[in-house]
């Protein structure tokens, strides 16, 4: 039998093997963005100290948004080709698809799919707010693409890091998609 005594260490110590497969290394960013991943935060530490969660009301987004919303219901095809983006028609589709299968895939992971239902809820606020208002007034596939990029898919992709969905840099993208095809967002003013 070995003894410990006075033990410093800047990790875990234990008598035995320690099983950390199951934990998650999160890194909070420095951009303040701390409110979309600290549900997720939290229901991890649940999992993590053995509790059971019940999180079905708050998984209701990952329904919504997978289902089609308006009455618009031209294809994500017919979106991109109507507003100009007919060059994109075919990575969108993939990305859309991939995200399908994202979420189908994890659908016994809640913490996840809490996560992926907050960040398609953040994708569809920010979107209608501040791109939104630049497709009502006309402004250049340019112009919203480099708001899309800057303001959209960058700043909710950096609140990713540390977290399951931080190792696929189009992970937002593809969420993006995901919402268009389920007739969430657009980029031309028949939405």
């Amino acid at each position: 039998m070995t003894s410990q005594k006075d033990i410093q260490a800047g990790g875990d110590v234990a008598g035995g093997d320690i099983d950390k497969s199951q934990s998650y290394h999160i890194h909070l960013p420095a951009n303040g963005h701390v409110s979309l991943l600290q549900p997720f935060l939290d229901i991890m530490a649940k999992i993590d100290s053995g509790d059971t969660i019940d999180i079905e009301n708050e998984l209701d987004d990952i329904e919504h948004y997978s289902q089609h919303h308006r009455s618009d219901v031209r294809g994500l095809e017919q979106k991109l080709k109507d507003s100009g983006r007919y060059y994109m028609v075919d990575d969108a589709l993939r990305y859309k698809l991939k995200a399908s299968k994202f979420i189908l895939k994890n659908q016994d992971k809640p913490a996840l799919q809490y996560l992926i239902g907050r960040i398609l809820s953040k994708i569809k606020i920010t979107y209608d707010s501040l791109i939104v208002p630049l497709i009502q007034a006309d402004a250049s596939i340019e112009i919203i693409e480099a708001q899309i990029f800057k303001e959209v898919i960058t700043p909710i992709q950096s609140t990713l890091i540390g977290t399951p969905l931080s190792y696929n840099d189009d992970c937002v993208i593809h969420l993006m998609y995901f919402l268009a095809g389920n007739c969430h967002i657009c980029w031309d003013k028949k939405c």
